[in-house]
């Protein structure tokens, strides 16, 4: 019944898309609602990696209606919907995908996809499905995005960065669980349950229940939030005005959560000088927030200046990749 529900849903979708061309808005609620019928109906349980990719899909619809590509967010938000109704159908299997030319990508950008593409083979063909489905479905749902914006007649250079960024750190993320799988021979790789010997412990007197203590966990921020500024500049530039209204709607509807907003700088300029300006950086972001009615005790903020870059710093489009704000969500949680 649910399944038929879900597909029915997807059909009378893709039909309004092509005989309405319904606009964008419509789009992106669709896919929400879609994803959430099919949390609901358990999908996230029964086919987690299509289930994942909904969702990615539908954050990647939002970023691009952000930035004034209506088409884009509309194919994505159909995808979202897709895959939502994959993941009811506890549908097994990768999808198929198509590579994005290296040289191409290192014509527009100065950067190579040579290593991306290889580890995403590797992560493909040695059941990432299974024991890194989170990671893999984004990877492979930023990928997608970034195929779409390269083979756009004018390419969005922040877009296009943006989602290479995206593609790298979830990449990483996903080839780090794969081999954390394989090194510690895991069912997910394996295929084998693992049995673990039960050790016998002497019953001790019950202490007395202390009051649990409250703990932070980190976690990603639920809306993909990473800005970027000019250089030797703090002040935030218009186009991620709609990506920070999303955060302050995240946050608003999550008041149970805090966040640490931290700034960063390429490599130019003095250690000293970078680590006030990368803190300046953070500090703007968090004013945008509160302005917005976010409390101020809910935001932390740092600078690191010059470290941790995600891109290479001899190019100027590696060099803006790096001039960024980052955003950590601290859910807190009773241990």
């Amino acid at each position: 019944m649910k399944k038929t529900l879900i597909s029915y849903l997807f059909i009378v979708c893709m039909a309004q898309a092509q005989e309405y061309n319904f606009n964008v808005l419509d789009g992106i609620n669709e896919s929400l609602r879609i994803v959430e019928v099919a949390y609901k109906s358990g999908a996230e349980e029964k086919d987690r990696y299509h289930f994942e990719k909904a969702r990615a899909y539908s954050d990647i619809s939002m970023y691009l209606a952000s930035e004034q590509d209506g088409i884009g967010s509309k194919i994505f938000a159909i995808r979202s919907m897709n895959s939502a109704s994959k993941a009811l159908g506890g549908l097994k299997g990768i999808d198929p995908m198509e590579f994005i030319s290296d040289e191409k990508f290192e014509k527009l950008t100065g950067l190579s996809l040579k290593e991306v593409n290889e580890r995403l083979q590797y992560i493909r063909e040695n059941k990432g499905e299974n024991c890194a489905p989170d990671e893999l479905a984004k990877t492979e749902a930023y990928y997608e995005a970034l195929f779409y914006e390269i083979n756009k007649e004018k390419v969005n250079r922040v877009v296009l960065m943006k989602l290479y960024n995206d593609v790298v750190n979830n990449s990483f993320s996903a080839q780090e669980k794969l081999r954390s799988a394989i090194d510690n021979k895991l069912e997910c790789y394996t295929g084998k349950t693992q049995i673990v010997q039960a050790q016998v412990q002497e019953e001790k007197p019950k202490e007395e229940e202390k009051p649990k203590e409250e703990s932070i966990k980190e976690e990603p921020l639920m809306v993909t939030a990473r800005i970027h500024f000019d250089f030797d500049r703090y002040n935030i530039k218009k186009e991620y005005i709609p990506l920070l209204n999303q955060v302050v709607k995240t946050l608003k509807e999550n008041p149970s959560v805090k966040v640490r907003i931290e700034g960063y700088t390429d490599n130019i300029g003095s250690k000293a000088y970078n680590d006030r300006l990368a803190l300046r950086r953070a500090q703007a972001v968090r004013d945008y927030l509160v302005k917005h009615g976010i409390e101020e005790s809910r935001i932390e903020t740092v600078g690191f200046g010059k470290e941790k870059y995600i891109a290479d710093n001899k190019t100027s489009i590696g060099r803006f990749t790096n001039r960024r704000a980052d955003f950590i969500i601290l859910r807190l949680s009773s241990q």
